[in-house]
């Protein structure tokens, strides 16, 4: 068999390659005044490839902010002088030709802008010098960090075409350095570039621009189980604290100045293992640093842990690294020079308690310039359509790439089962390892397992035919249903370590439905919450506000089309990290959201689909009066009024509560007129915070104020805005309280000793007898001017100077009811009353004859008097008996008056000379003699002046 050679050859996406001026546009539109323009293009993925498998991302690629600074020159040699500034933003308008903007335009797979400089005379050569990612308003410092080119001076030139003045030189541009903050902050994407162009002015001008990195990137190969290391941490010390923008000599540091020197720093730490993939393999991108010298002895610090192959317990340890390497047949190990836009590998082989053994490799970050060959016939060779045919045909695979290195397949067996076998040919022995594709899903990476589990390869079998070596490698695999890809790197052991001659087959597990977890970055806006106890079947509560979101890790190989949303809703891709899928689900239009759900669908598969349930969750804060012993606040829920009687409220206190669903504060509680304090705050248990009104100390005014609580749920910097709670505390206007009169001698005697209630002094309630010139004494206070309305009947009247007043039965007759109601009101405010219920007590004497009497008496009416005339044949041996009932009581001459009559008290007799306020007084008499025929007339007085006296006759029937 003929052994090939498959030098693989990977699109490096950098920014170093140009594109031909046939990829341009047709010129652009001049401006009016005949400007010459010049086209620029920015490369996107056009670079020479190289042999090496490191892509730079996406982030590392991204050119942002870019400002072109225009240096002119009489001759292509120089010198040049600064002419103006170009910067990336809106169009050029030929009618502002002072405003120097242009617009970047993607053009397939290059981005291009058409500039339009303002020449001078004599100076047709144009510099631009590119600067990329710095920021908006770009700033230029020296070395040491001082801010340098604050100002741009403008080169001018003489009617001749000759330098009138020369302004800023290219020289002092070019010496300018990046802010000296390294140590301070991690260096992050998208990562400040430059690069430079030169073009002569003439009509239509075309240039290219390479844009260069000006730091360096460090990637960490380690895998833990390999090398038993967990690293937790790593950073550099004496590392440049900034960076030339193009490439300025460093100034040197003396050796014994590397600790103290302002030049160098140590580096911001980095959380190595919270980068997904970590510590399982190659992490590319780990951290940046600027460039350096060798003599800067710049080393790393590495902590972590190391499982103790003896105890199998993780130790705590720390390593210094330093940045060198040993040369072939060198002594001892040098320092290395970091160069800016290279790339810079540590690769750890070998871990123990004390030591860390690794090597450094140097390898390109951004192209270096076309194709670099490797050696022939070391790659080992794996031919698809000969790999799996014949006896070898698995069944359990589906060709997803099978034209070169990485070549890929999807395991079919059922349930994500199955087995193969794979041969793969070399000049010496294959060794095989597995890798993983891309950083792991969330179900793994939050697990102890490793990624590549799942696939499962047999010690390989050897035999060598031809001069060739044939390896046969058994694979078997279960449970591979949306895990991750497993990349297995077939290595022929008898070529040299480099991963350009791996040859990859990557294999892909069966598609499975999206699967859901948190967000490694928090929950979403706040009060808002998921769930994801069930993969798949997520669901989150979100409230109804507009940009109020909820973040999910969304796990899914293949990607993720998002399906059927419900209305008001929308979802988004905001972060991509392997196969990990960050999505920000939102409120878009809080008016049509309600209780619904998104569809999120795989990819390669619509079939395979995840459905998040969404419930909607009201996000208002209400208010509740809680305790108010006093009767002293009514809230209006109509107006949002809560309206507080300062006397009502006195030495008291009330309270009440705010709702809040995610929390309640307020700028201020103050108030002239009362004193307000957060008696309980906000928690997640109790979902309210509590407040006390209490009576000011000290009260400088009685306007209405105002207390605007803010909803917890509200986010300034992410426009969540929600509906706060705006209280208005009105003082009411002073509420009349009435109690009883103290003055004695102004009641009538007869009601004293009846009902009165002034418990409740805006509703009192007394009993009064309904007869002419009936009084009372009322005591009536408010804290402004208030009187007593008129009623019916009644006179009501101050008593001089107090605050007693006379409530007197004027005419009894036009007391129709039951009770009248007097009411007393607020001079200034007639909705704030207090009210005196009198019920009426009738003071009349009444008589009524028992049953037990019935056909022997017979009562008839003469002038007014009760008559009973009684049959006193009938009543020999029964007695007759009557009651008598006088409310404020009576006196009657009972005794005198039964002497020597027809009839007499029986022995049972109750009744006397005196009948009991509202009781019954019963009278018992019996036959005395039957022949004694003068009436008995008994006179009850009532005591109740103007209640009306009672006569009752006895009269004998036999009477002549």
């Amino acid at each position: 068999m003929n052994v090939k050679s498959l030098i693989v050859l990977f699109a490096f996406a950098g920014f170093a390659a140009s594109c031909s001026n046939s990829d341009f546009d047709d010129p652009g539109t001049h401006p009016t005044d005949g400007r010459a323009e010049i086209q620029i293009a920015f490369s996107g993925t056009g670079e020479s490839q190289e042999y090496t498998r490191a892509i730079a991302s996406e982030s590392e690629n991204k050119i942002d902010q870019l400002h072109i600074y225009l240096f002119a020159a009489a001759a292509q040699t120089g010198p040049f002088y600064y002419l103006e500034t170009w910067t990336e933003g809106t169009d050029y308008d030929p009618a502002n030709p002072g405003t120097t903007n242009f617009k970047i335009q993607d053009t397939g797979t290059f981005k291009k802008g058409i500039l339009y400089p303002n020449e001078l005379k004599g100076l047709p050569w144009i510099k631009l010098l590119c600067v990329a990612n710095n920021g908006t308003a770009p700033k230029f410092y020296n070395e040491a960090g001082m801010q340098t080119l604050s100002t741009l001076t403008k080169v001018t030139t003489n009617a001749d075409g000759t330098i009138a003045a020369a302004g800023t030189t290219e020289t002092e541009f070019k010496a300018a350095f990046t802010e000296a903050n390294a140590g301070a902050t991690l260096i992050e994407t998208p990562l400040l570039m430059t690069g430079e162009g030169i073009t002569k002015i003439s009509g239509v001008s075309k240039v290219d621009i390479s844009l260069k990195r000006v730091m360096s990137r460090f990637d960490i190969v380690n895998d833990k189980a390999k090398t038993n290391l967990t690293i937790q941490d790593i950073y550099m010390v004496q590392g440049r604290k900034s960076a030339s923008l193009w490439g300025a000599t460093l100034t040197p540091v003396d050796a014994g100045d590397l600790a103290t020197s302002p030049l160098l720093a140590q580096y911001a730490n980095v959380d190595f293992d919270q980068i997904p993939g970590a510590n399982t393999g190659e992490t590319a991108s780990a951290f940046y640093v600027y460039p350096n010298l060798a003599t800067d002895q710049s080393y790393l610090v590495i902590k972590g842990t190391y499982k103790s192959p003896a105890t199998g317990k993780q130790e705590p340890v720390e390593y210094h690294v330093d940045v060198a390497r040993t040369p072939d047949g060198a002594p001892k190990a040098e320092f290395i020079k970091l160069l800016a836009n290279n790339r810079y590998k540590l690769r750890i082989s070998d871990v123990t308690s004390s030591n860390i053994m690794g090597t450094f490799e140097v390898v390109d970050w951004t192209s270096g310039g076309g194709i670099i060959v490797k050696p022939s016939n070391d790659s080992p060779v794996f031919v698809a359509a000969e790999a799996f045919t014949g006896a070898n045909a698995p069944t359990e695979l589906t060709a997803l790439n099978t034209d070169a290195s990485p070549y890929n397949y999807e395991v079919t067996g059922t349930d994500g089962t199955g087995s193969f076998t794979i041969e793969i040919g070399a000049t010496g022995k294959v060794r095989a390892e597995k890798d993983a594709v891309q950083t792991t899903t969330r179900a793994e990476a939050d697990s102890e397992v490793t990624p590549q589990s799942w696939l499962v390869i047999s010690e390989p079998a050897f035999e060598e035919r031809d001069g060739v070596w044939y390896t046969k490698f058994d694979i078997s695999y279960a449970d591979a249903v949306g895990v991750s890809p497993v990349a297995v790197h077939f290595i022929n052991e008898a070529a040299s370590y480099d991963p350009a001659l791996w040859t990859t087959v990557n294999f892909y597990g069966q598609k499975n439905v999206p699967v859901f977890a948190a967000a490694a970055t928090g929950t979403g806006s706040k009060g808002n919450t998921v769930n994801v106890d069930d993969v798949k079947a997520p669901a989150a509560t979100i409230f109804k506000l507009k940009n109020s979101y909820v973040l999910f890790d969304v796990t899914c190989v293949e990607g993720i089309t998002v399906g059927t949303t419900t209305a008001g809703y929308k979802a988004e891709e905001i972060a991509v990290n392997g196969f990990v899928h960050t999505y920000k689900v939102s409120v878009s239009d809080e008016s049509a959201a309600a209780n619904g759900t998104i569809v999120f669908q795989n990819a390669g598969d619509a079939s395979k689909e995840t459905t998040l349930t969404l419930t909607v969750a009201e996000p208002k804060m209400t208010f509740e009066k809680s305790t108010d012993t006093n009767n002293a606040a009514t809230w209006d829920a109509g107006s949002s009024t809560l309206k507080i009687d300062l006397d009502a409220l006195g030495d008291g206190t009330c309270d009440f509560k705010i709702n809040a669903p995610a929390g309640v504060s307020i700028a201020s509680l103050a108030c002239p007129w009362v004193k307000i304090t957060e008696t309980k705050a906000w928690d997640a248990t109790d979902t309210f915070a509590t407040y006390t009104i209490a009576k000011a100390t000290s009260i400088t005014g009685t306007s209405d104020v105002t207390l605007n609580f803010v909803n917890g749920l509200t986010e300034t910097g992410k426009d969540i805005n929600a509906p706060g709670l705006d209280v208005k505390l009105h003082k009411e206007a002073g509420k009349p309280s009435l109690s009883a009169g103290t003055t004695e001698a102004s009641w009538s005697t007869f009601n004293k000793g009846l009902d009165k209630d002034f418990s409740d002094a805006a509703a009192a309630t007394i009993t009064m007898y309904k007869v002419a010139d009936s009084q009372i004494t009322v005591k009536m206070t408010c804290g402004e001017a208030a009187a007593f309305e008129t009623a019916a009947g009644l006179t009501i009247e101050k008593m001089g100077a107090t605050d007693e007043y006379t409530v007197k039965v004027s005419d009894a007759s036009q007391l129709s009811g039951a009770t009248t109601v007097v009411t007393a009101k607020n001079s200034g405010d007639e909705n704030r009353t207090a009210t005196l219920t009198i019920t009426w007590k009738d003071p009349a004497i009444t008589v009524a004859l028992t049953d037990a009497a019935s056909g022997n008496v017979t009562e008839s009416d003469e002038g007014g008097s009760i008559v009973y005339t009684v049959d006193v044949d009938a009543i020999s041996t029964t007695p007759f008996v009557f009651t008598v009932t006088a409310p404020g009581g009576a006196s009657v001459g009972f005794t005198a008056a039964m002497v020597d009559q027809f009839l007499t008290a029986n022995a049972g007799n109750a009744g006397g000379d005196t009948v009991a306020a509202g009781t019954a007084a019963v009278y018992t008499l019996e036959l005395s003699d039957g022949s004694k025929t003068d009436d008995i007339t008994l006179v009850f007085t009532n005591v109740v002046t103007g209640g009306g006296d009672k006569t009752v006759i006895l009269r004998n029937k036999n009477k002549p």
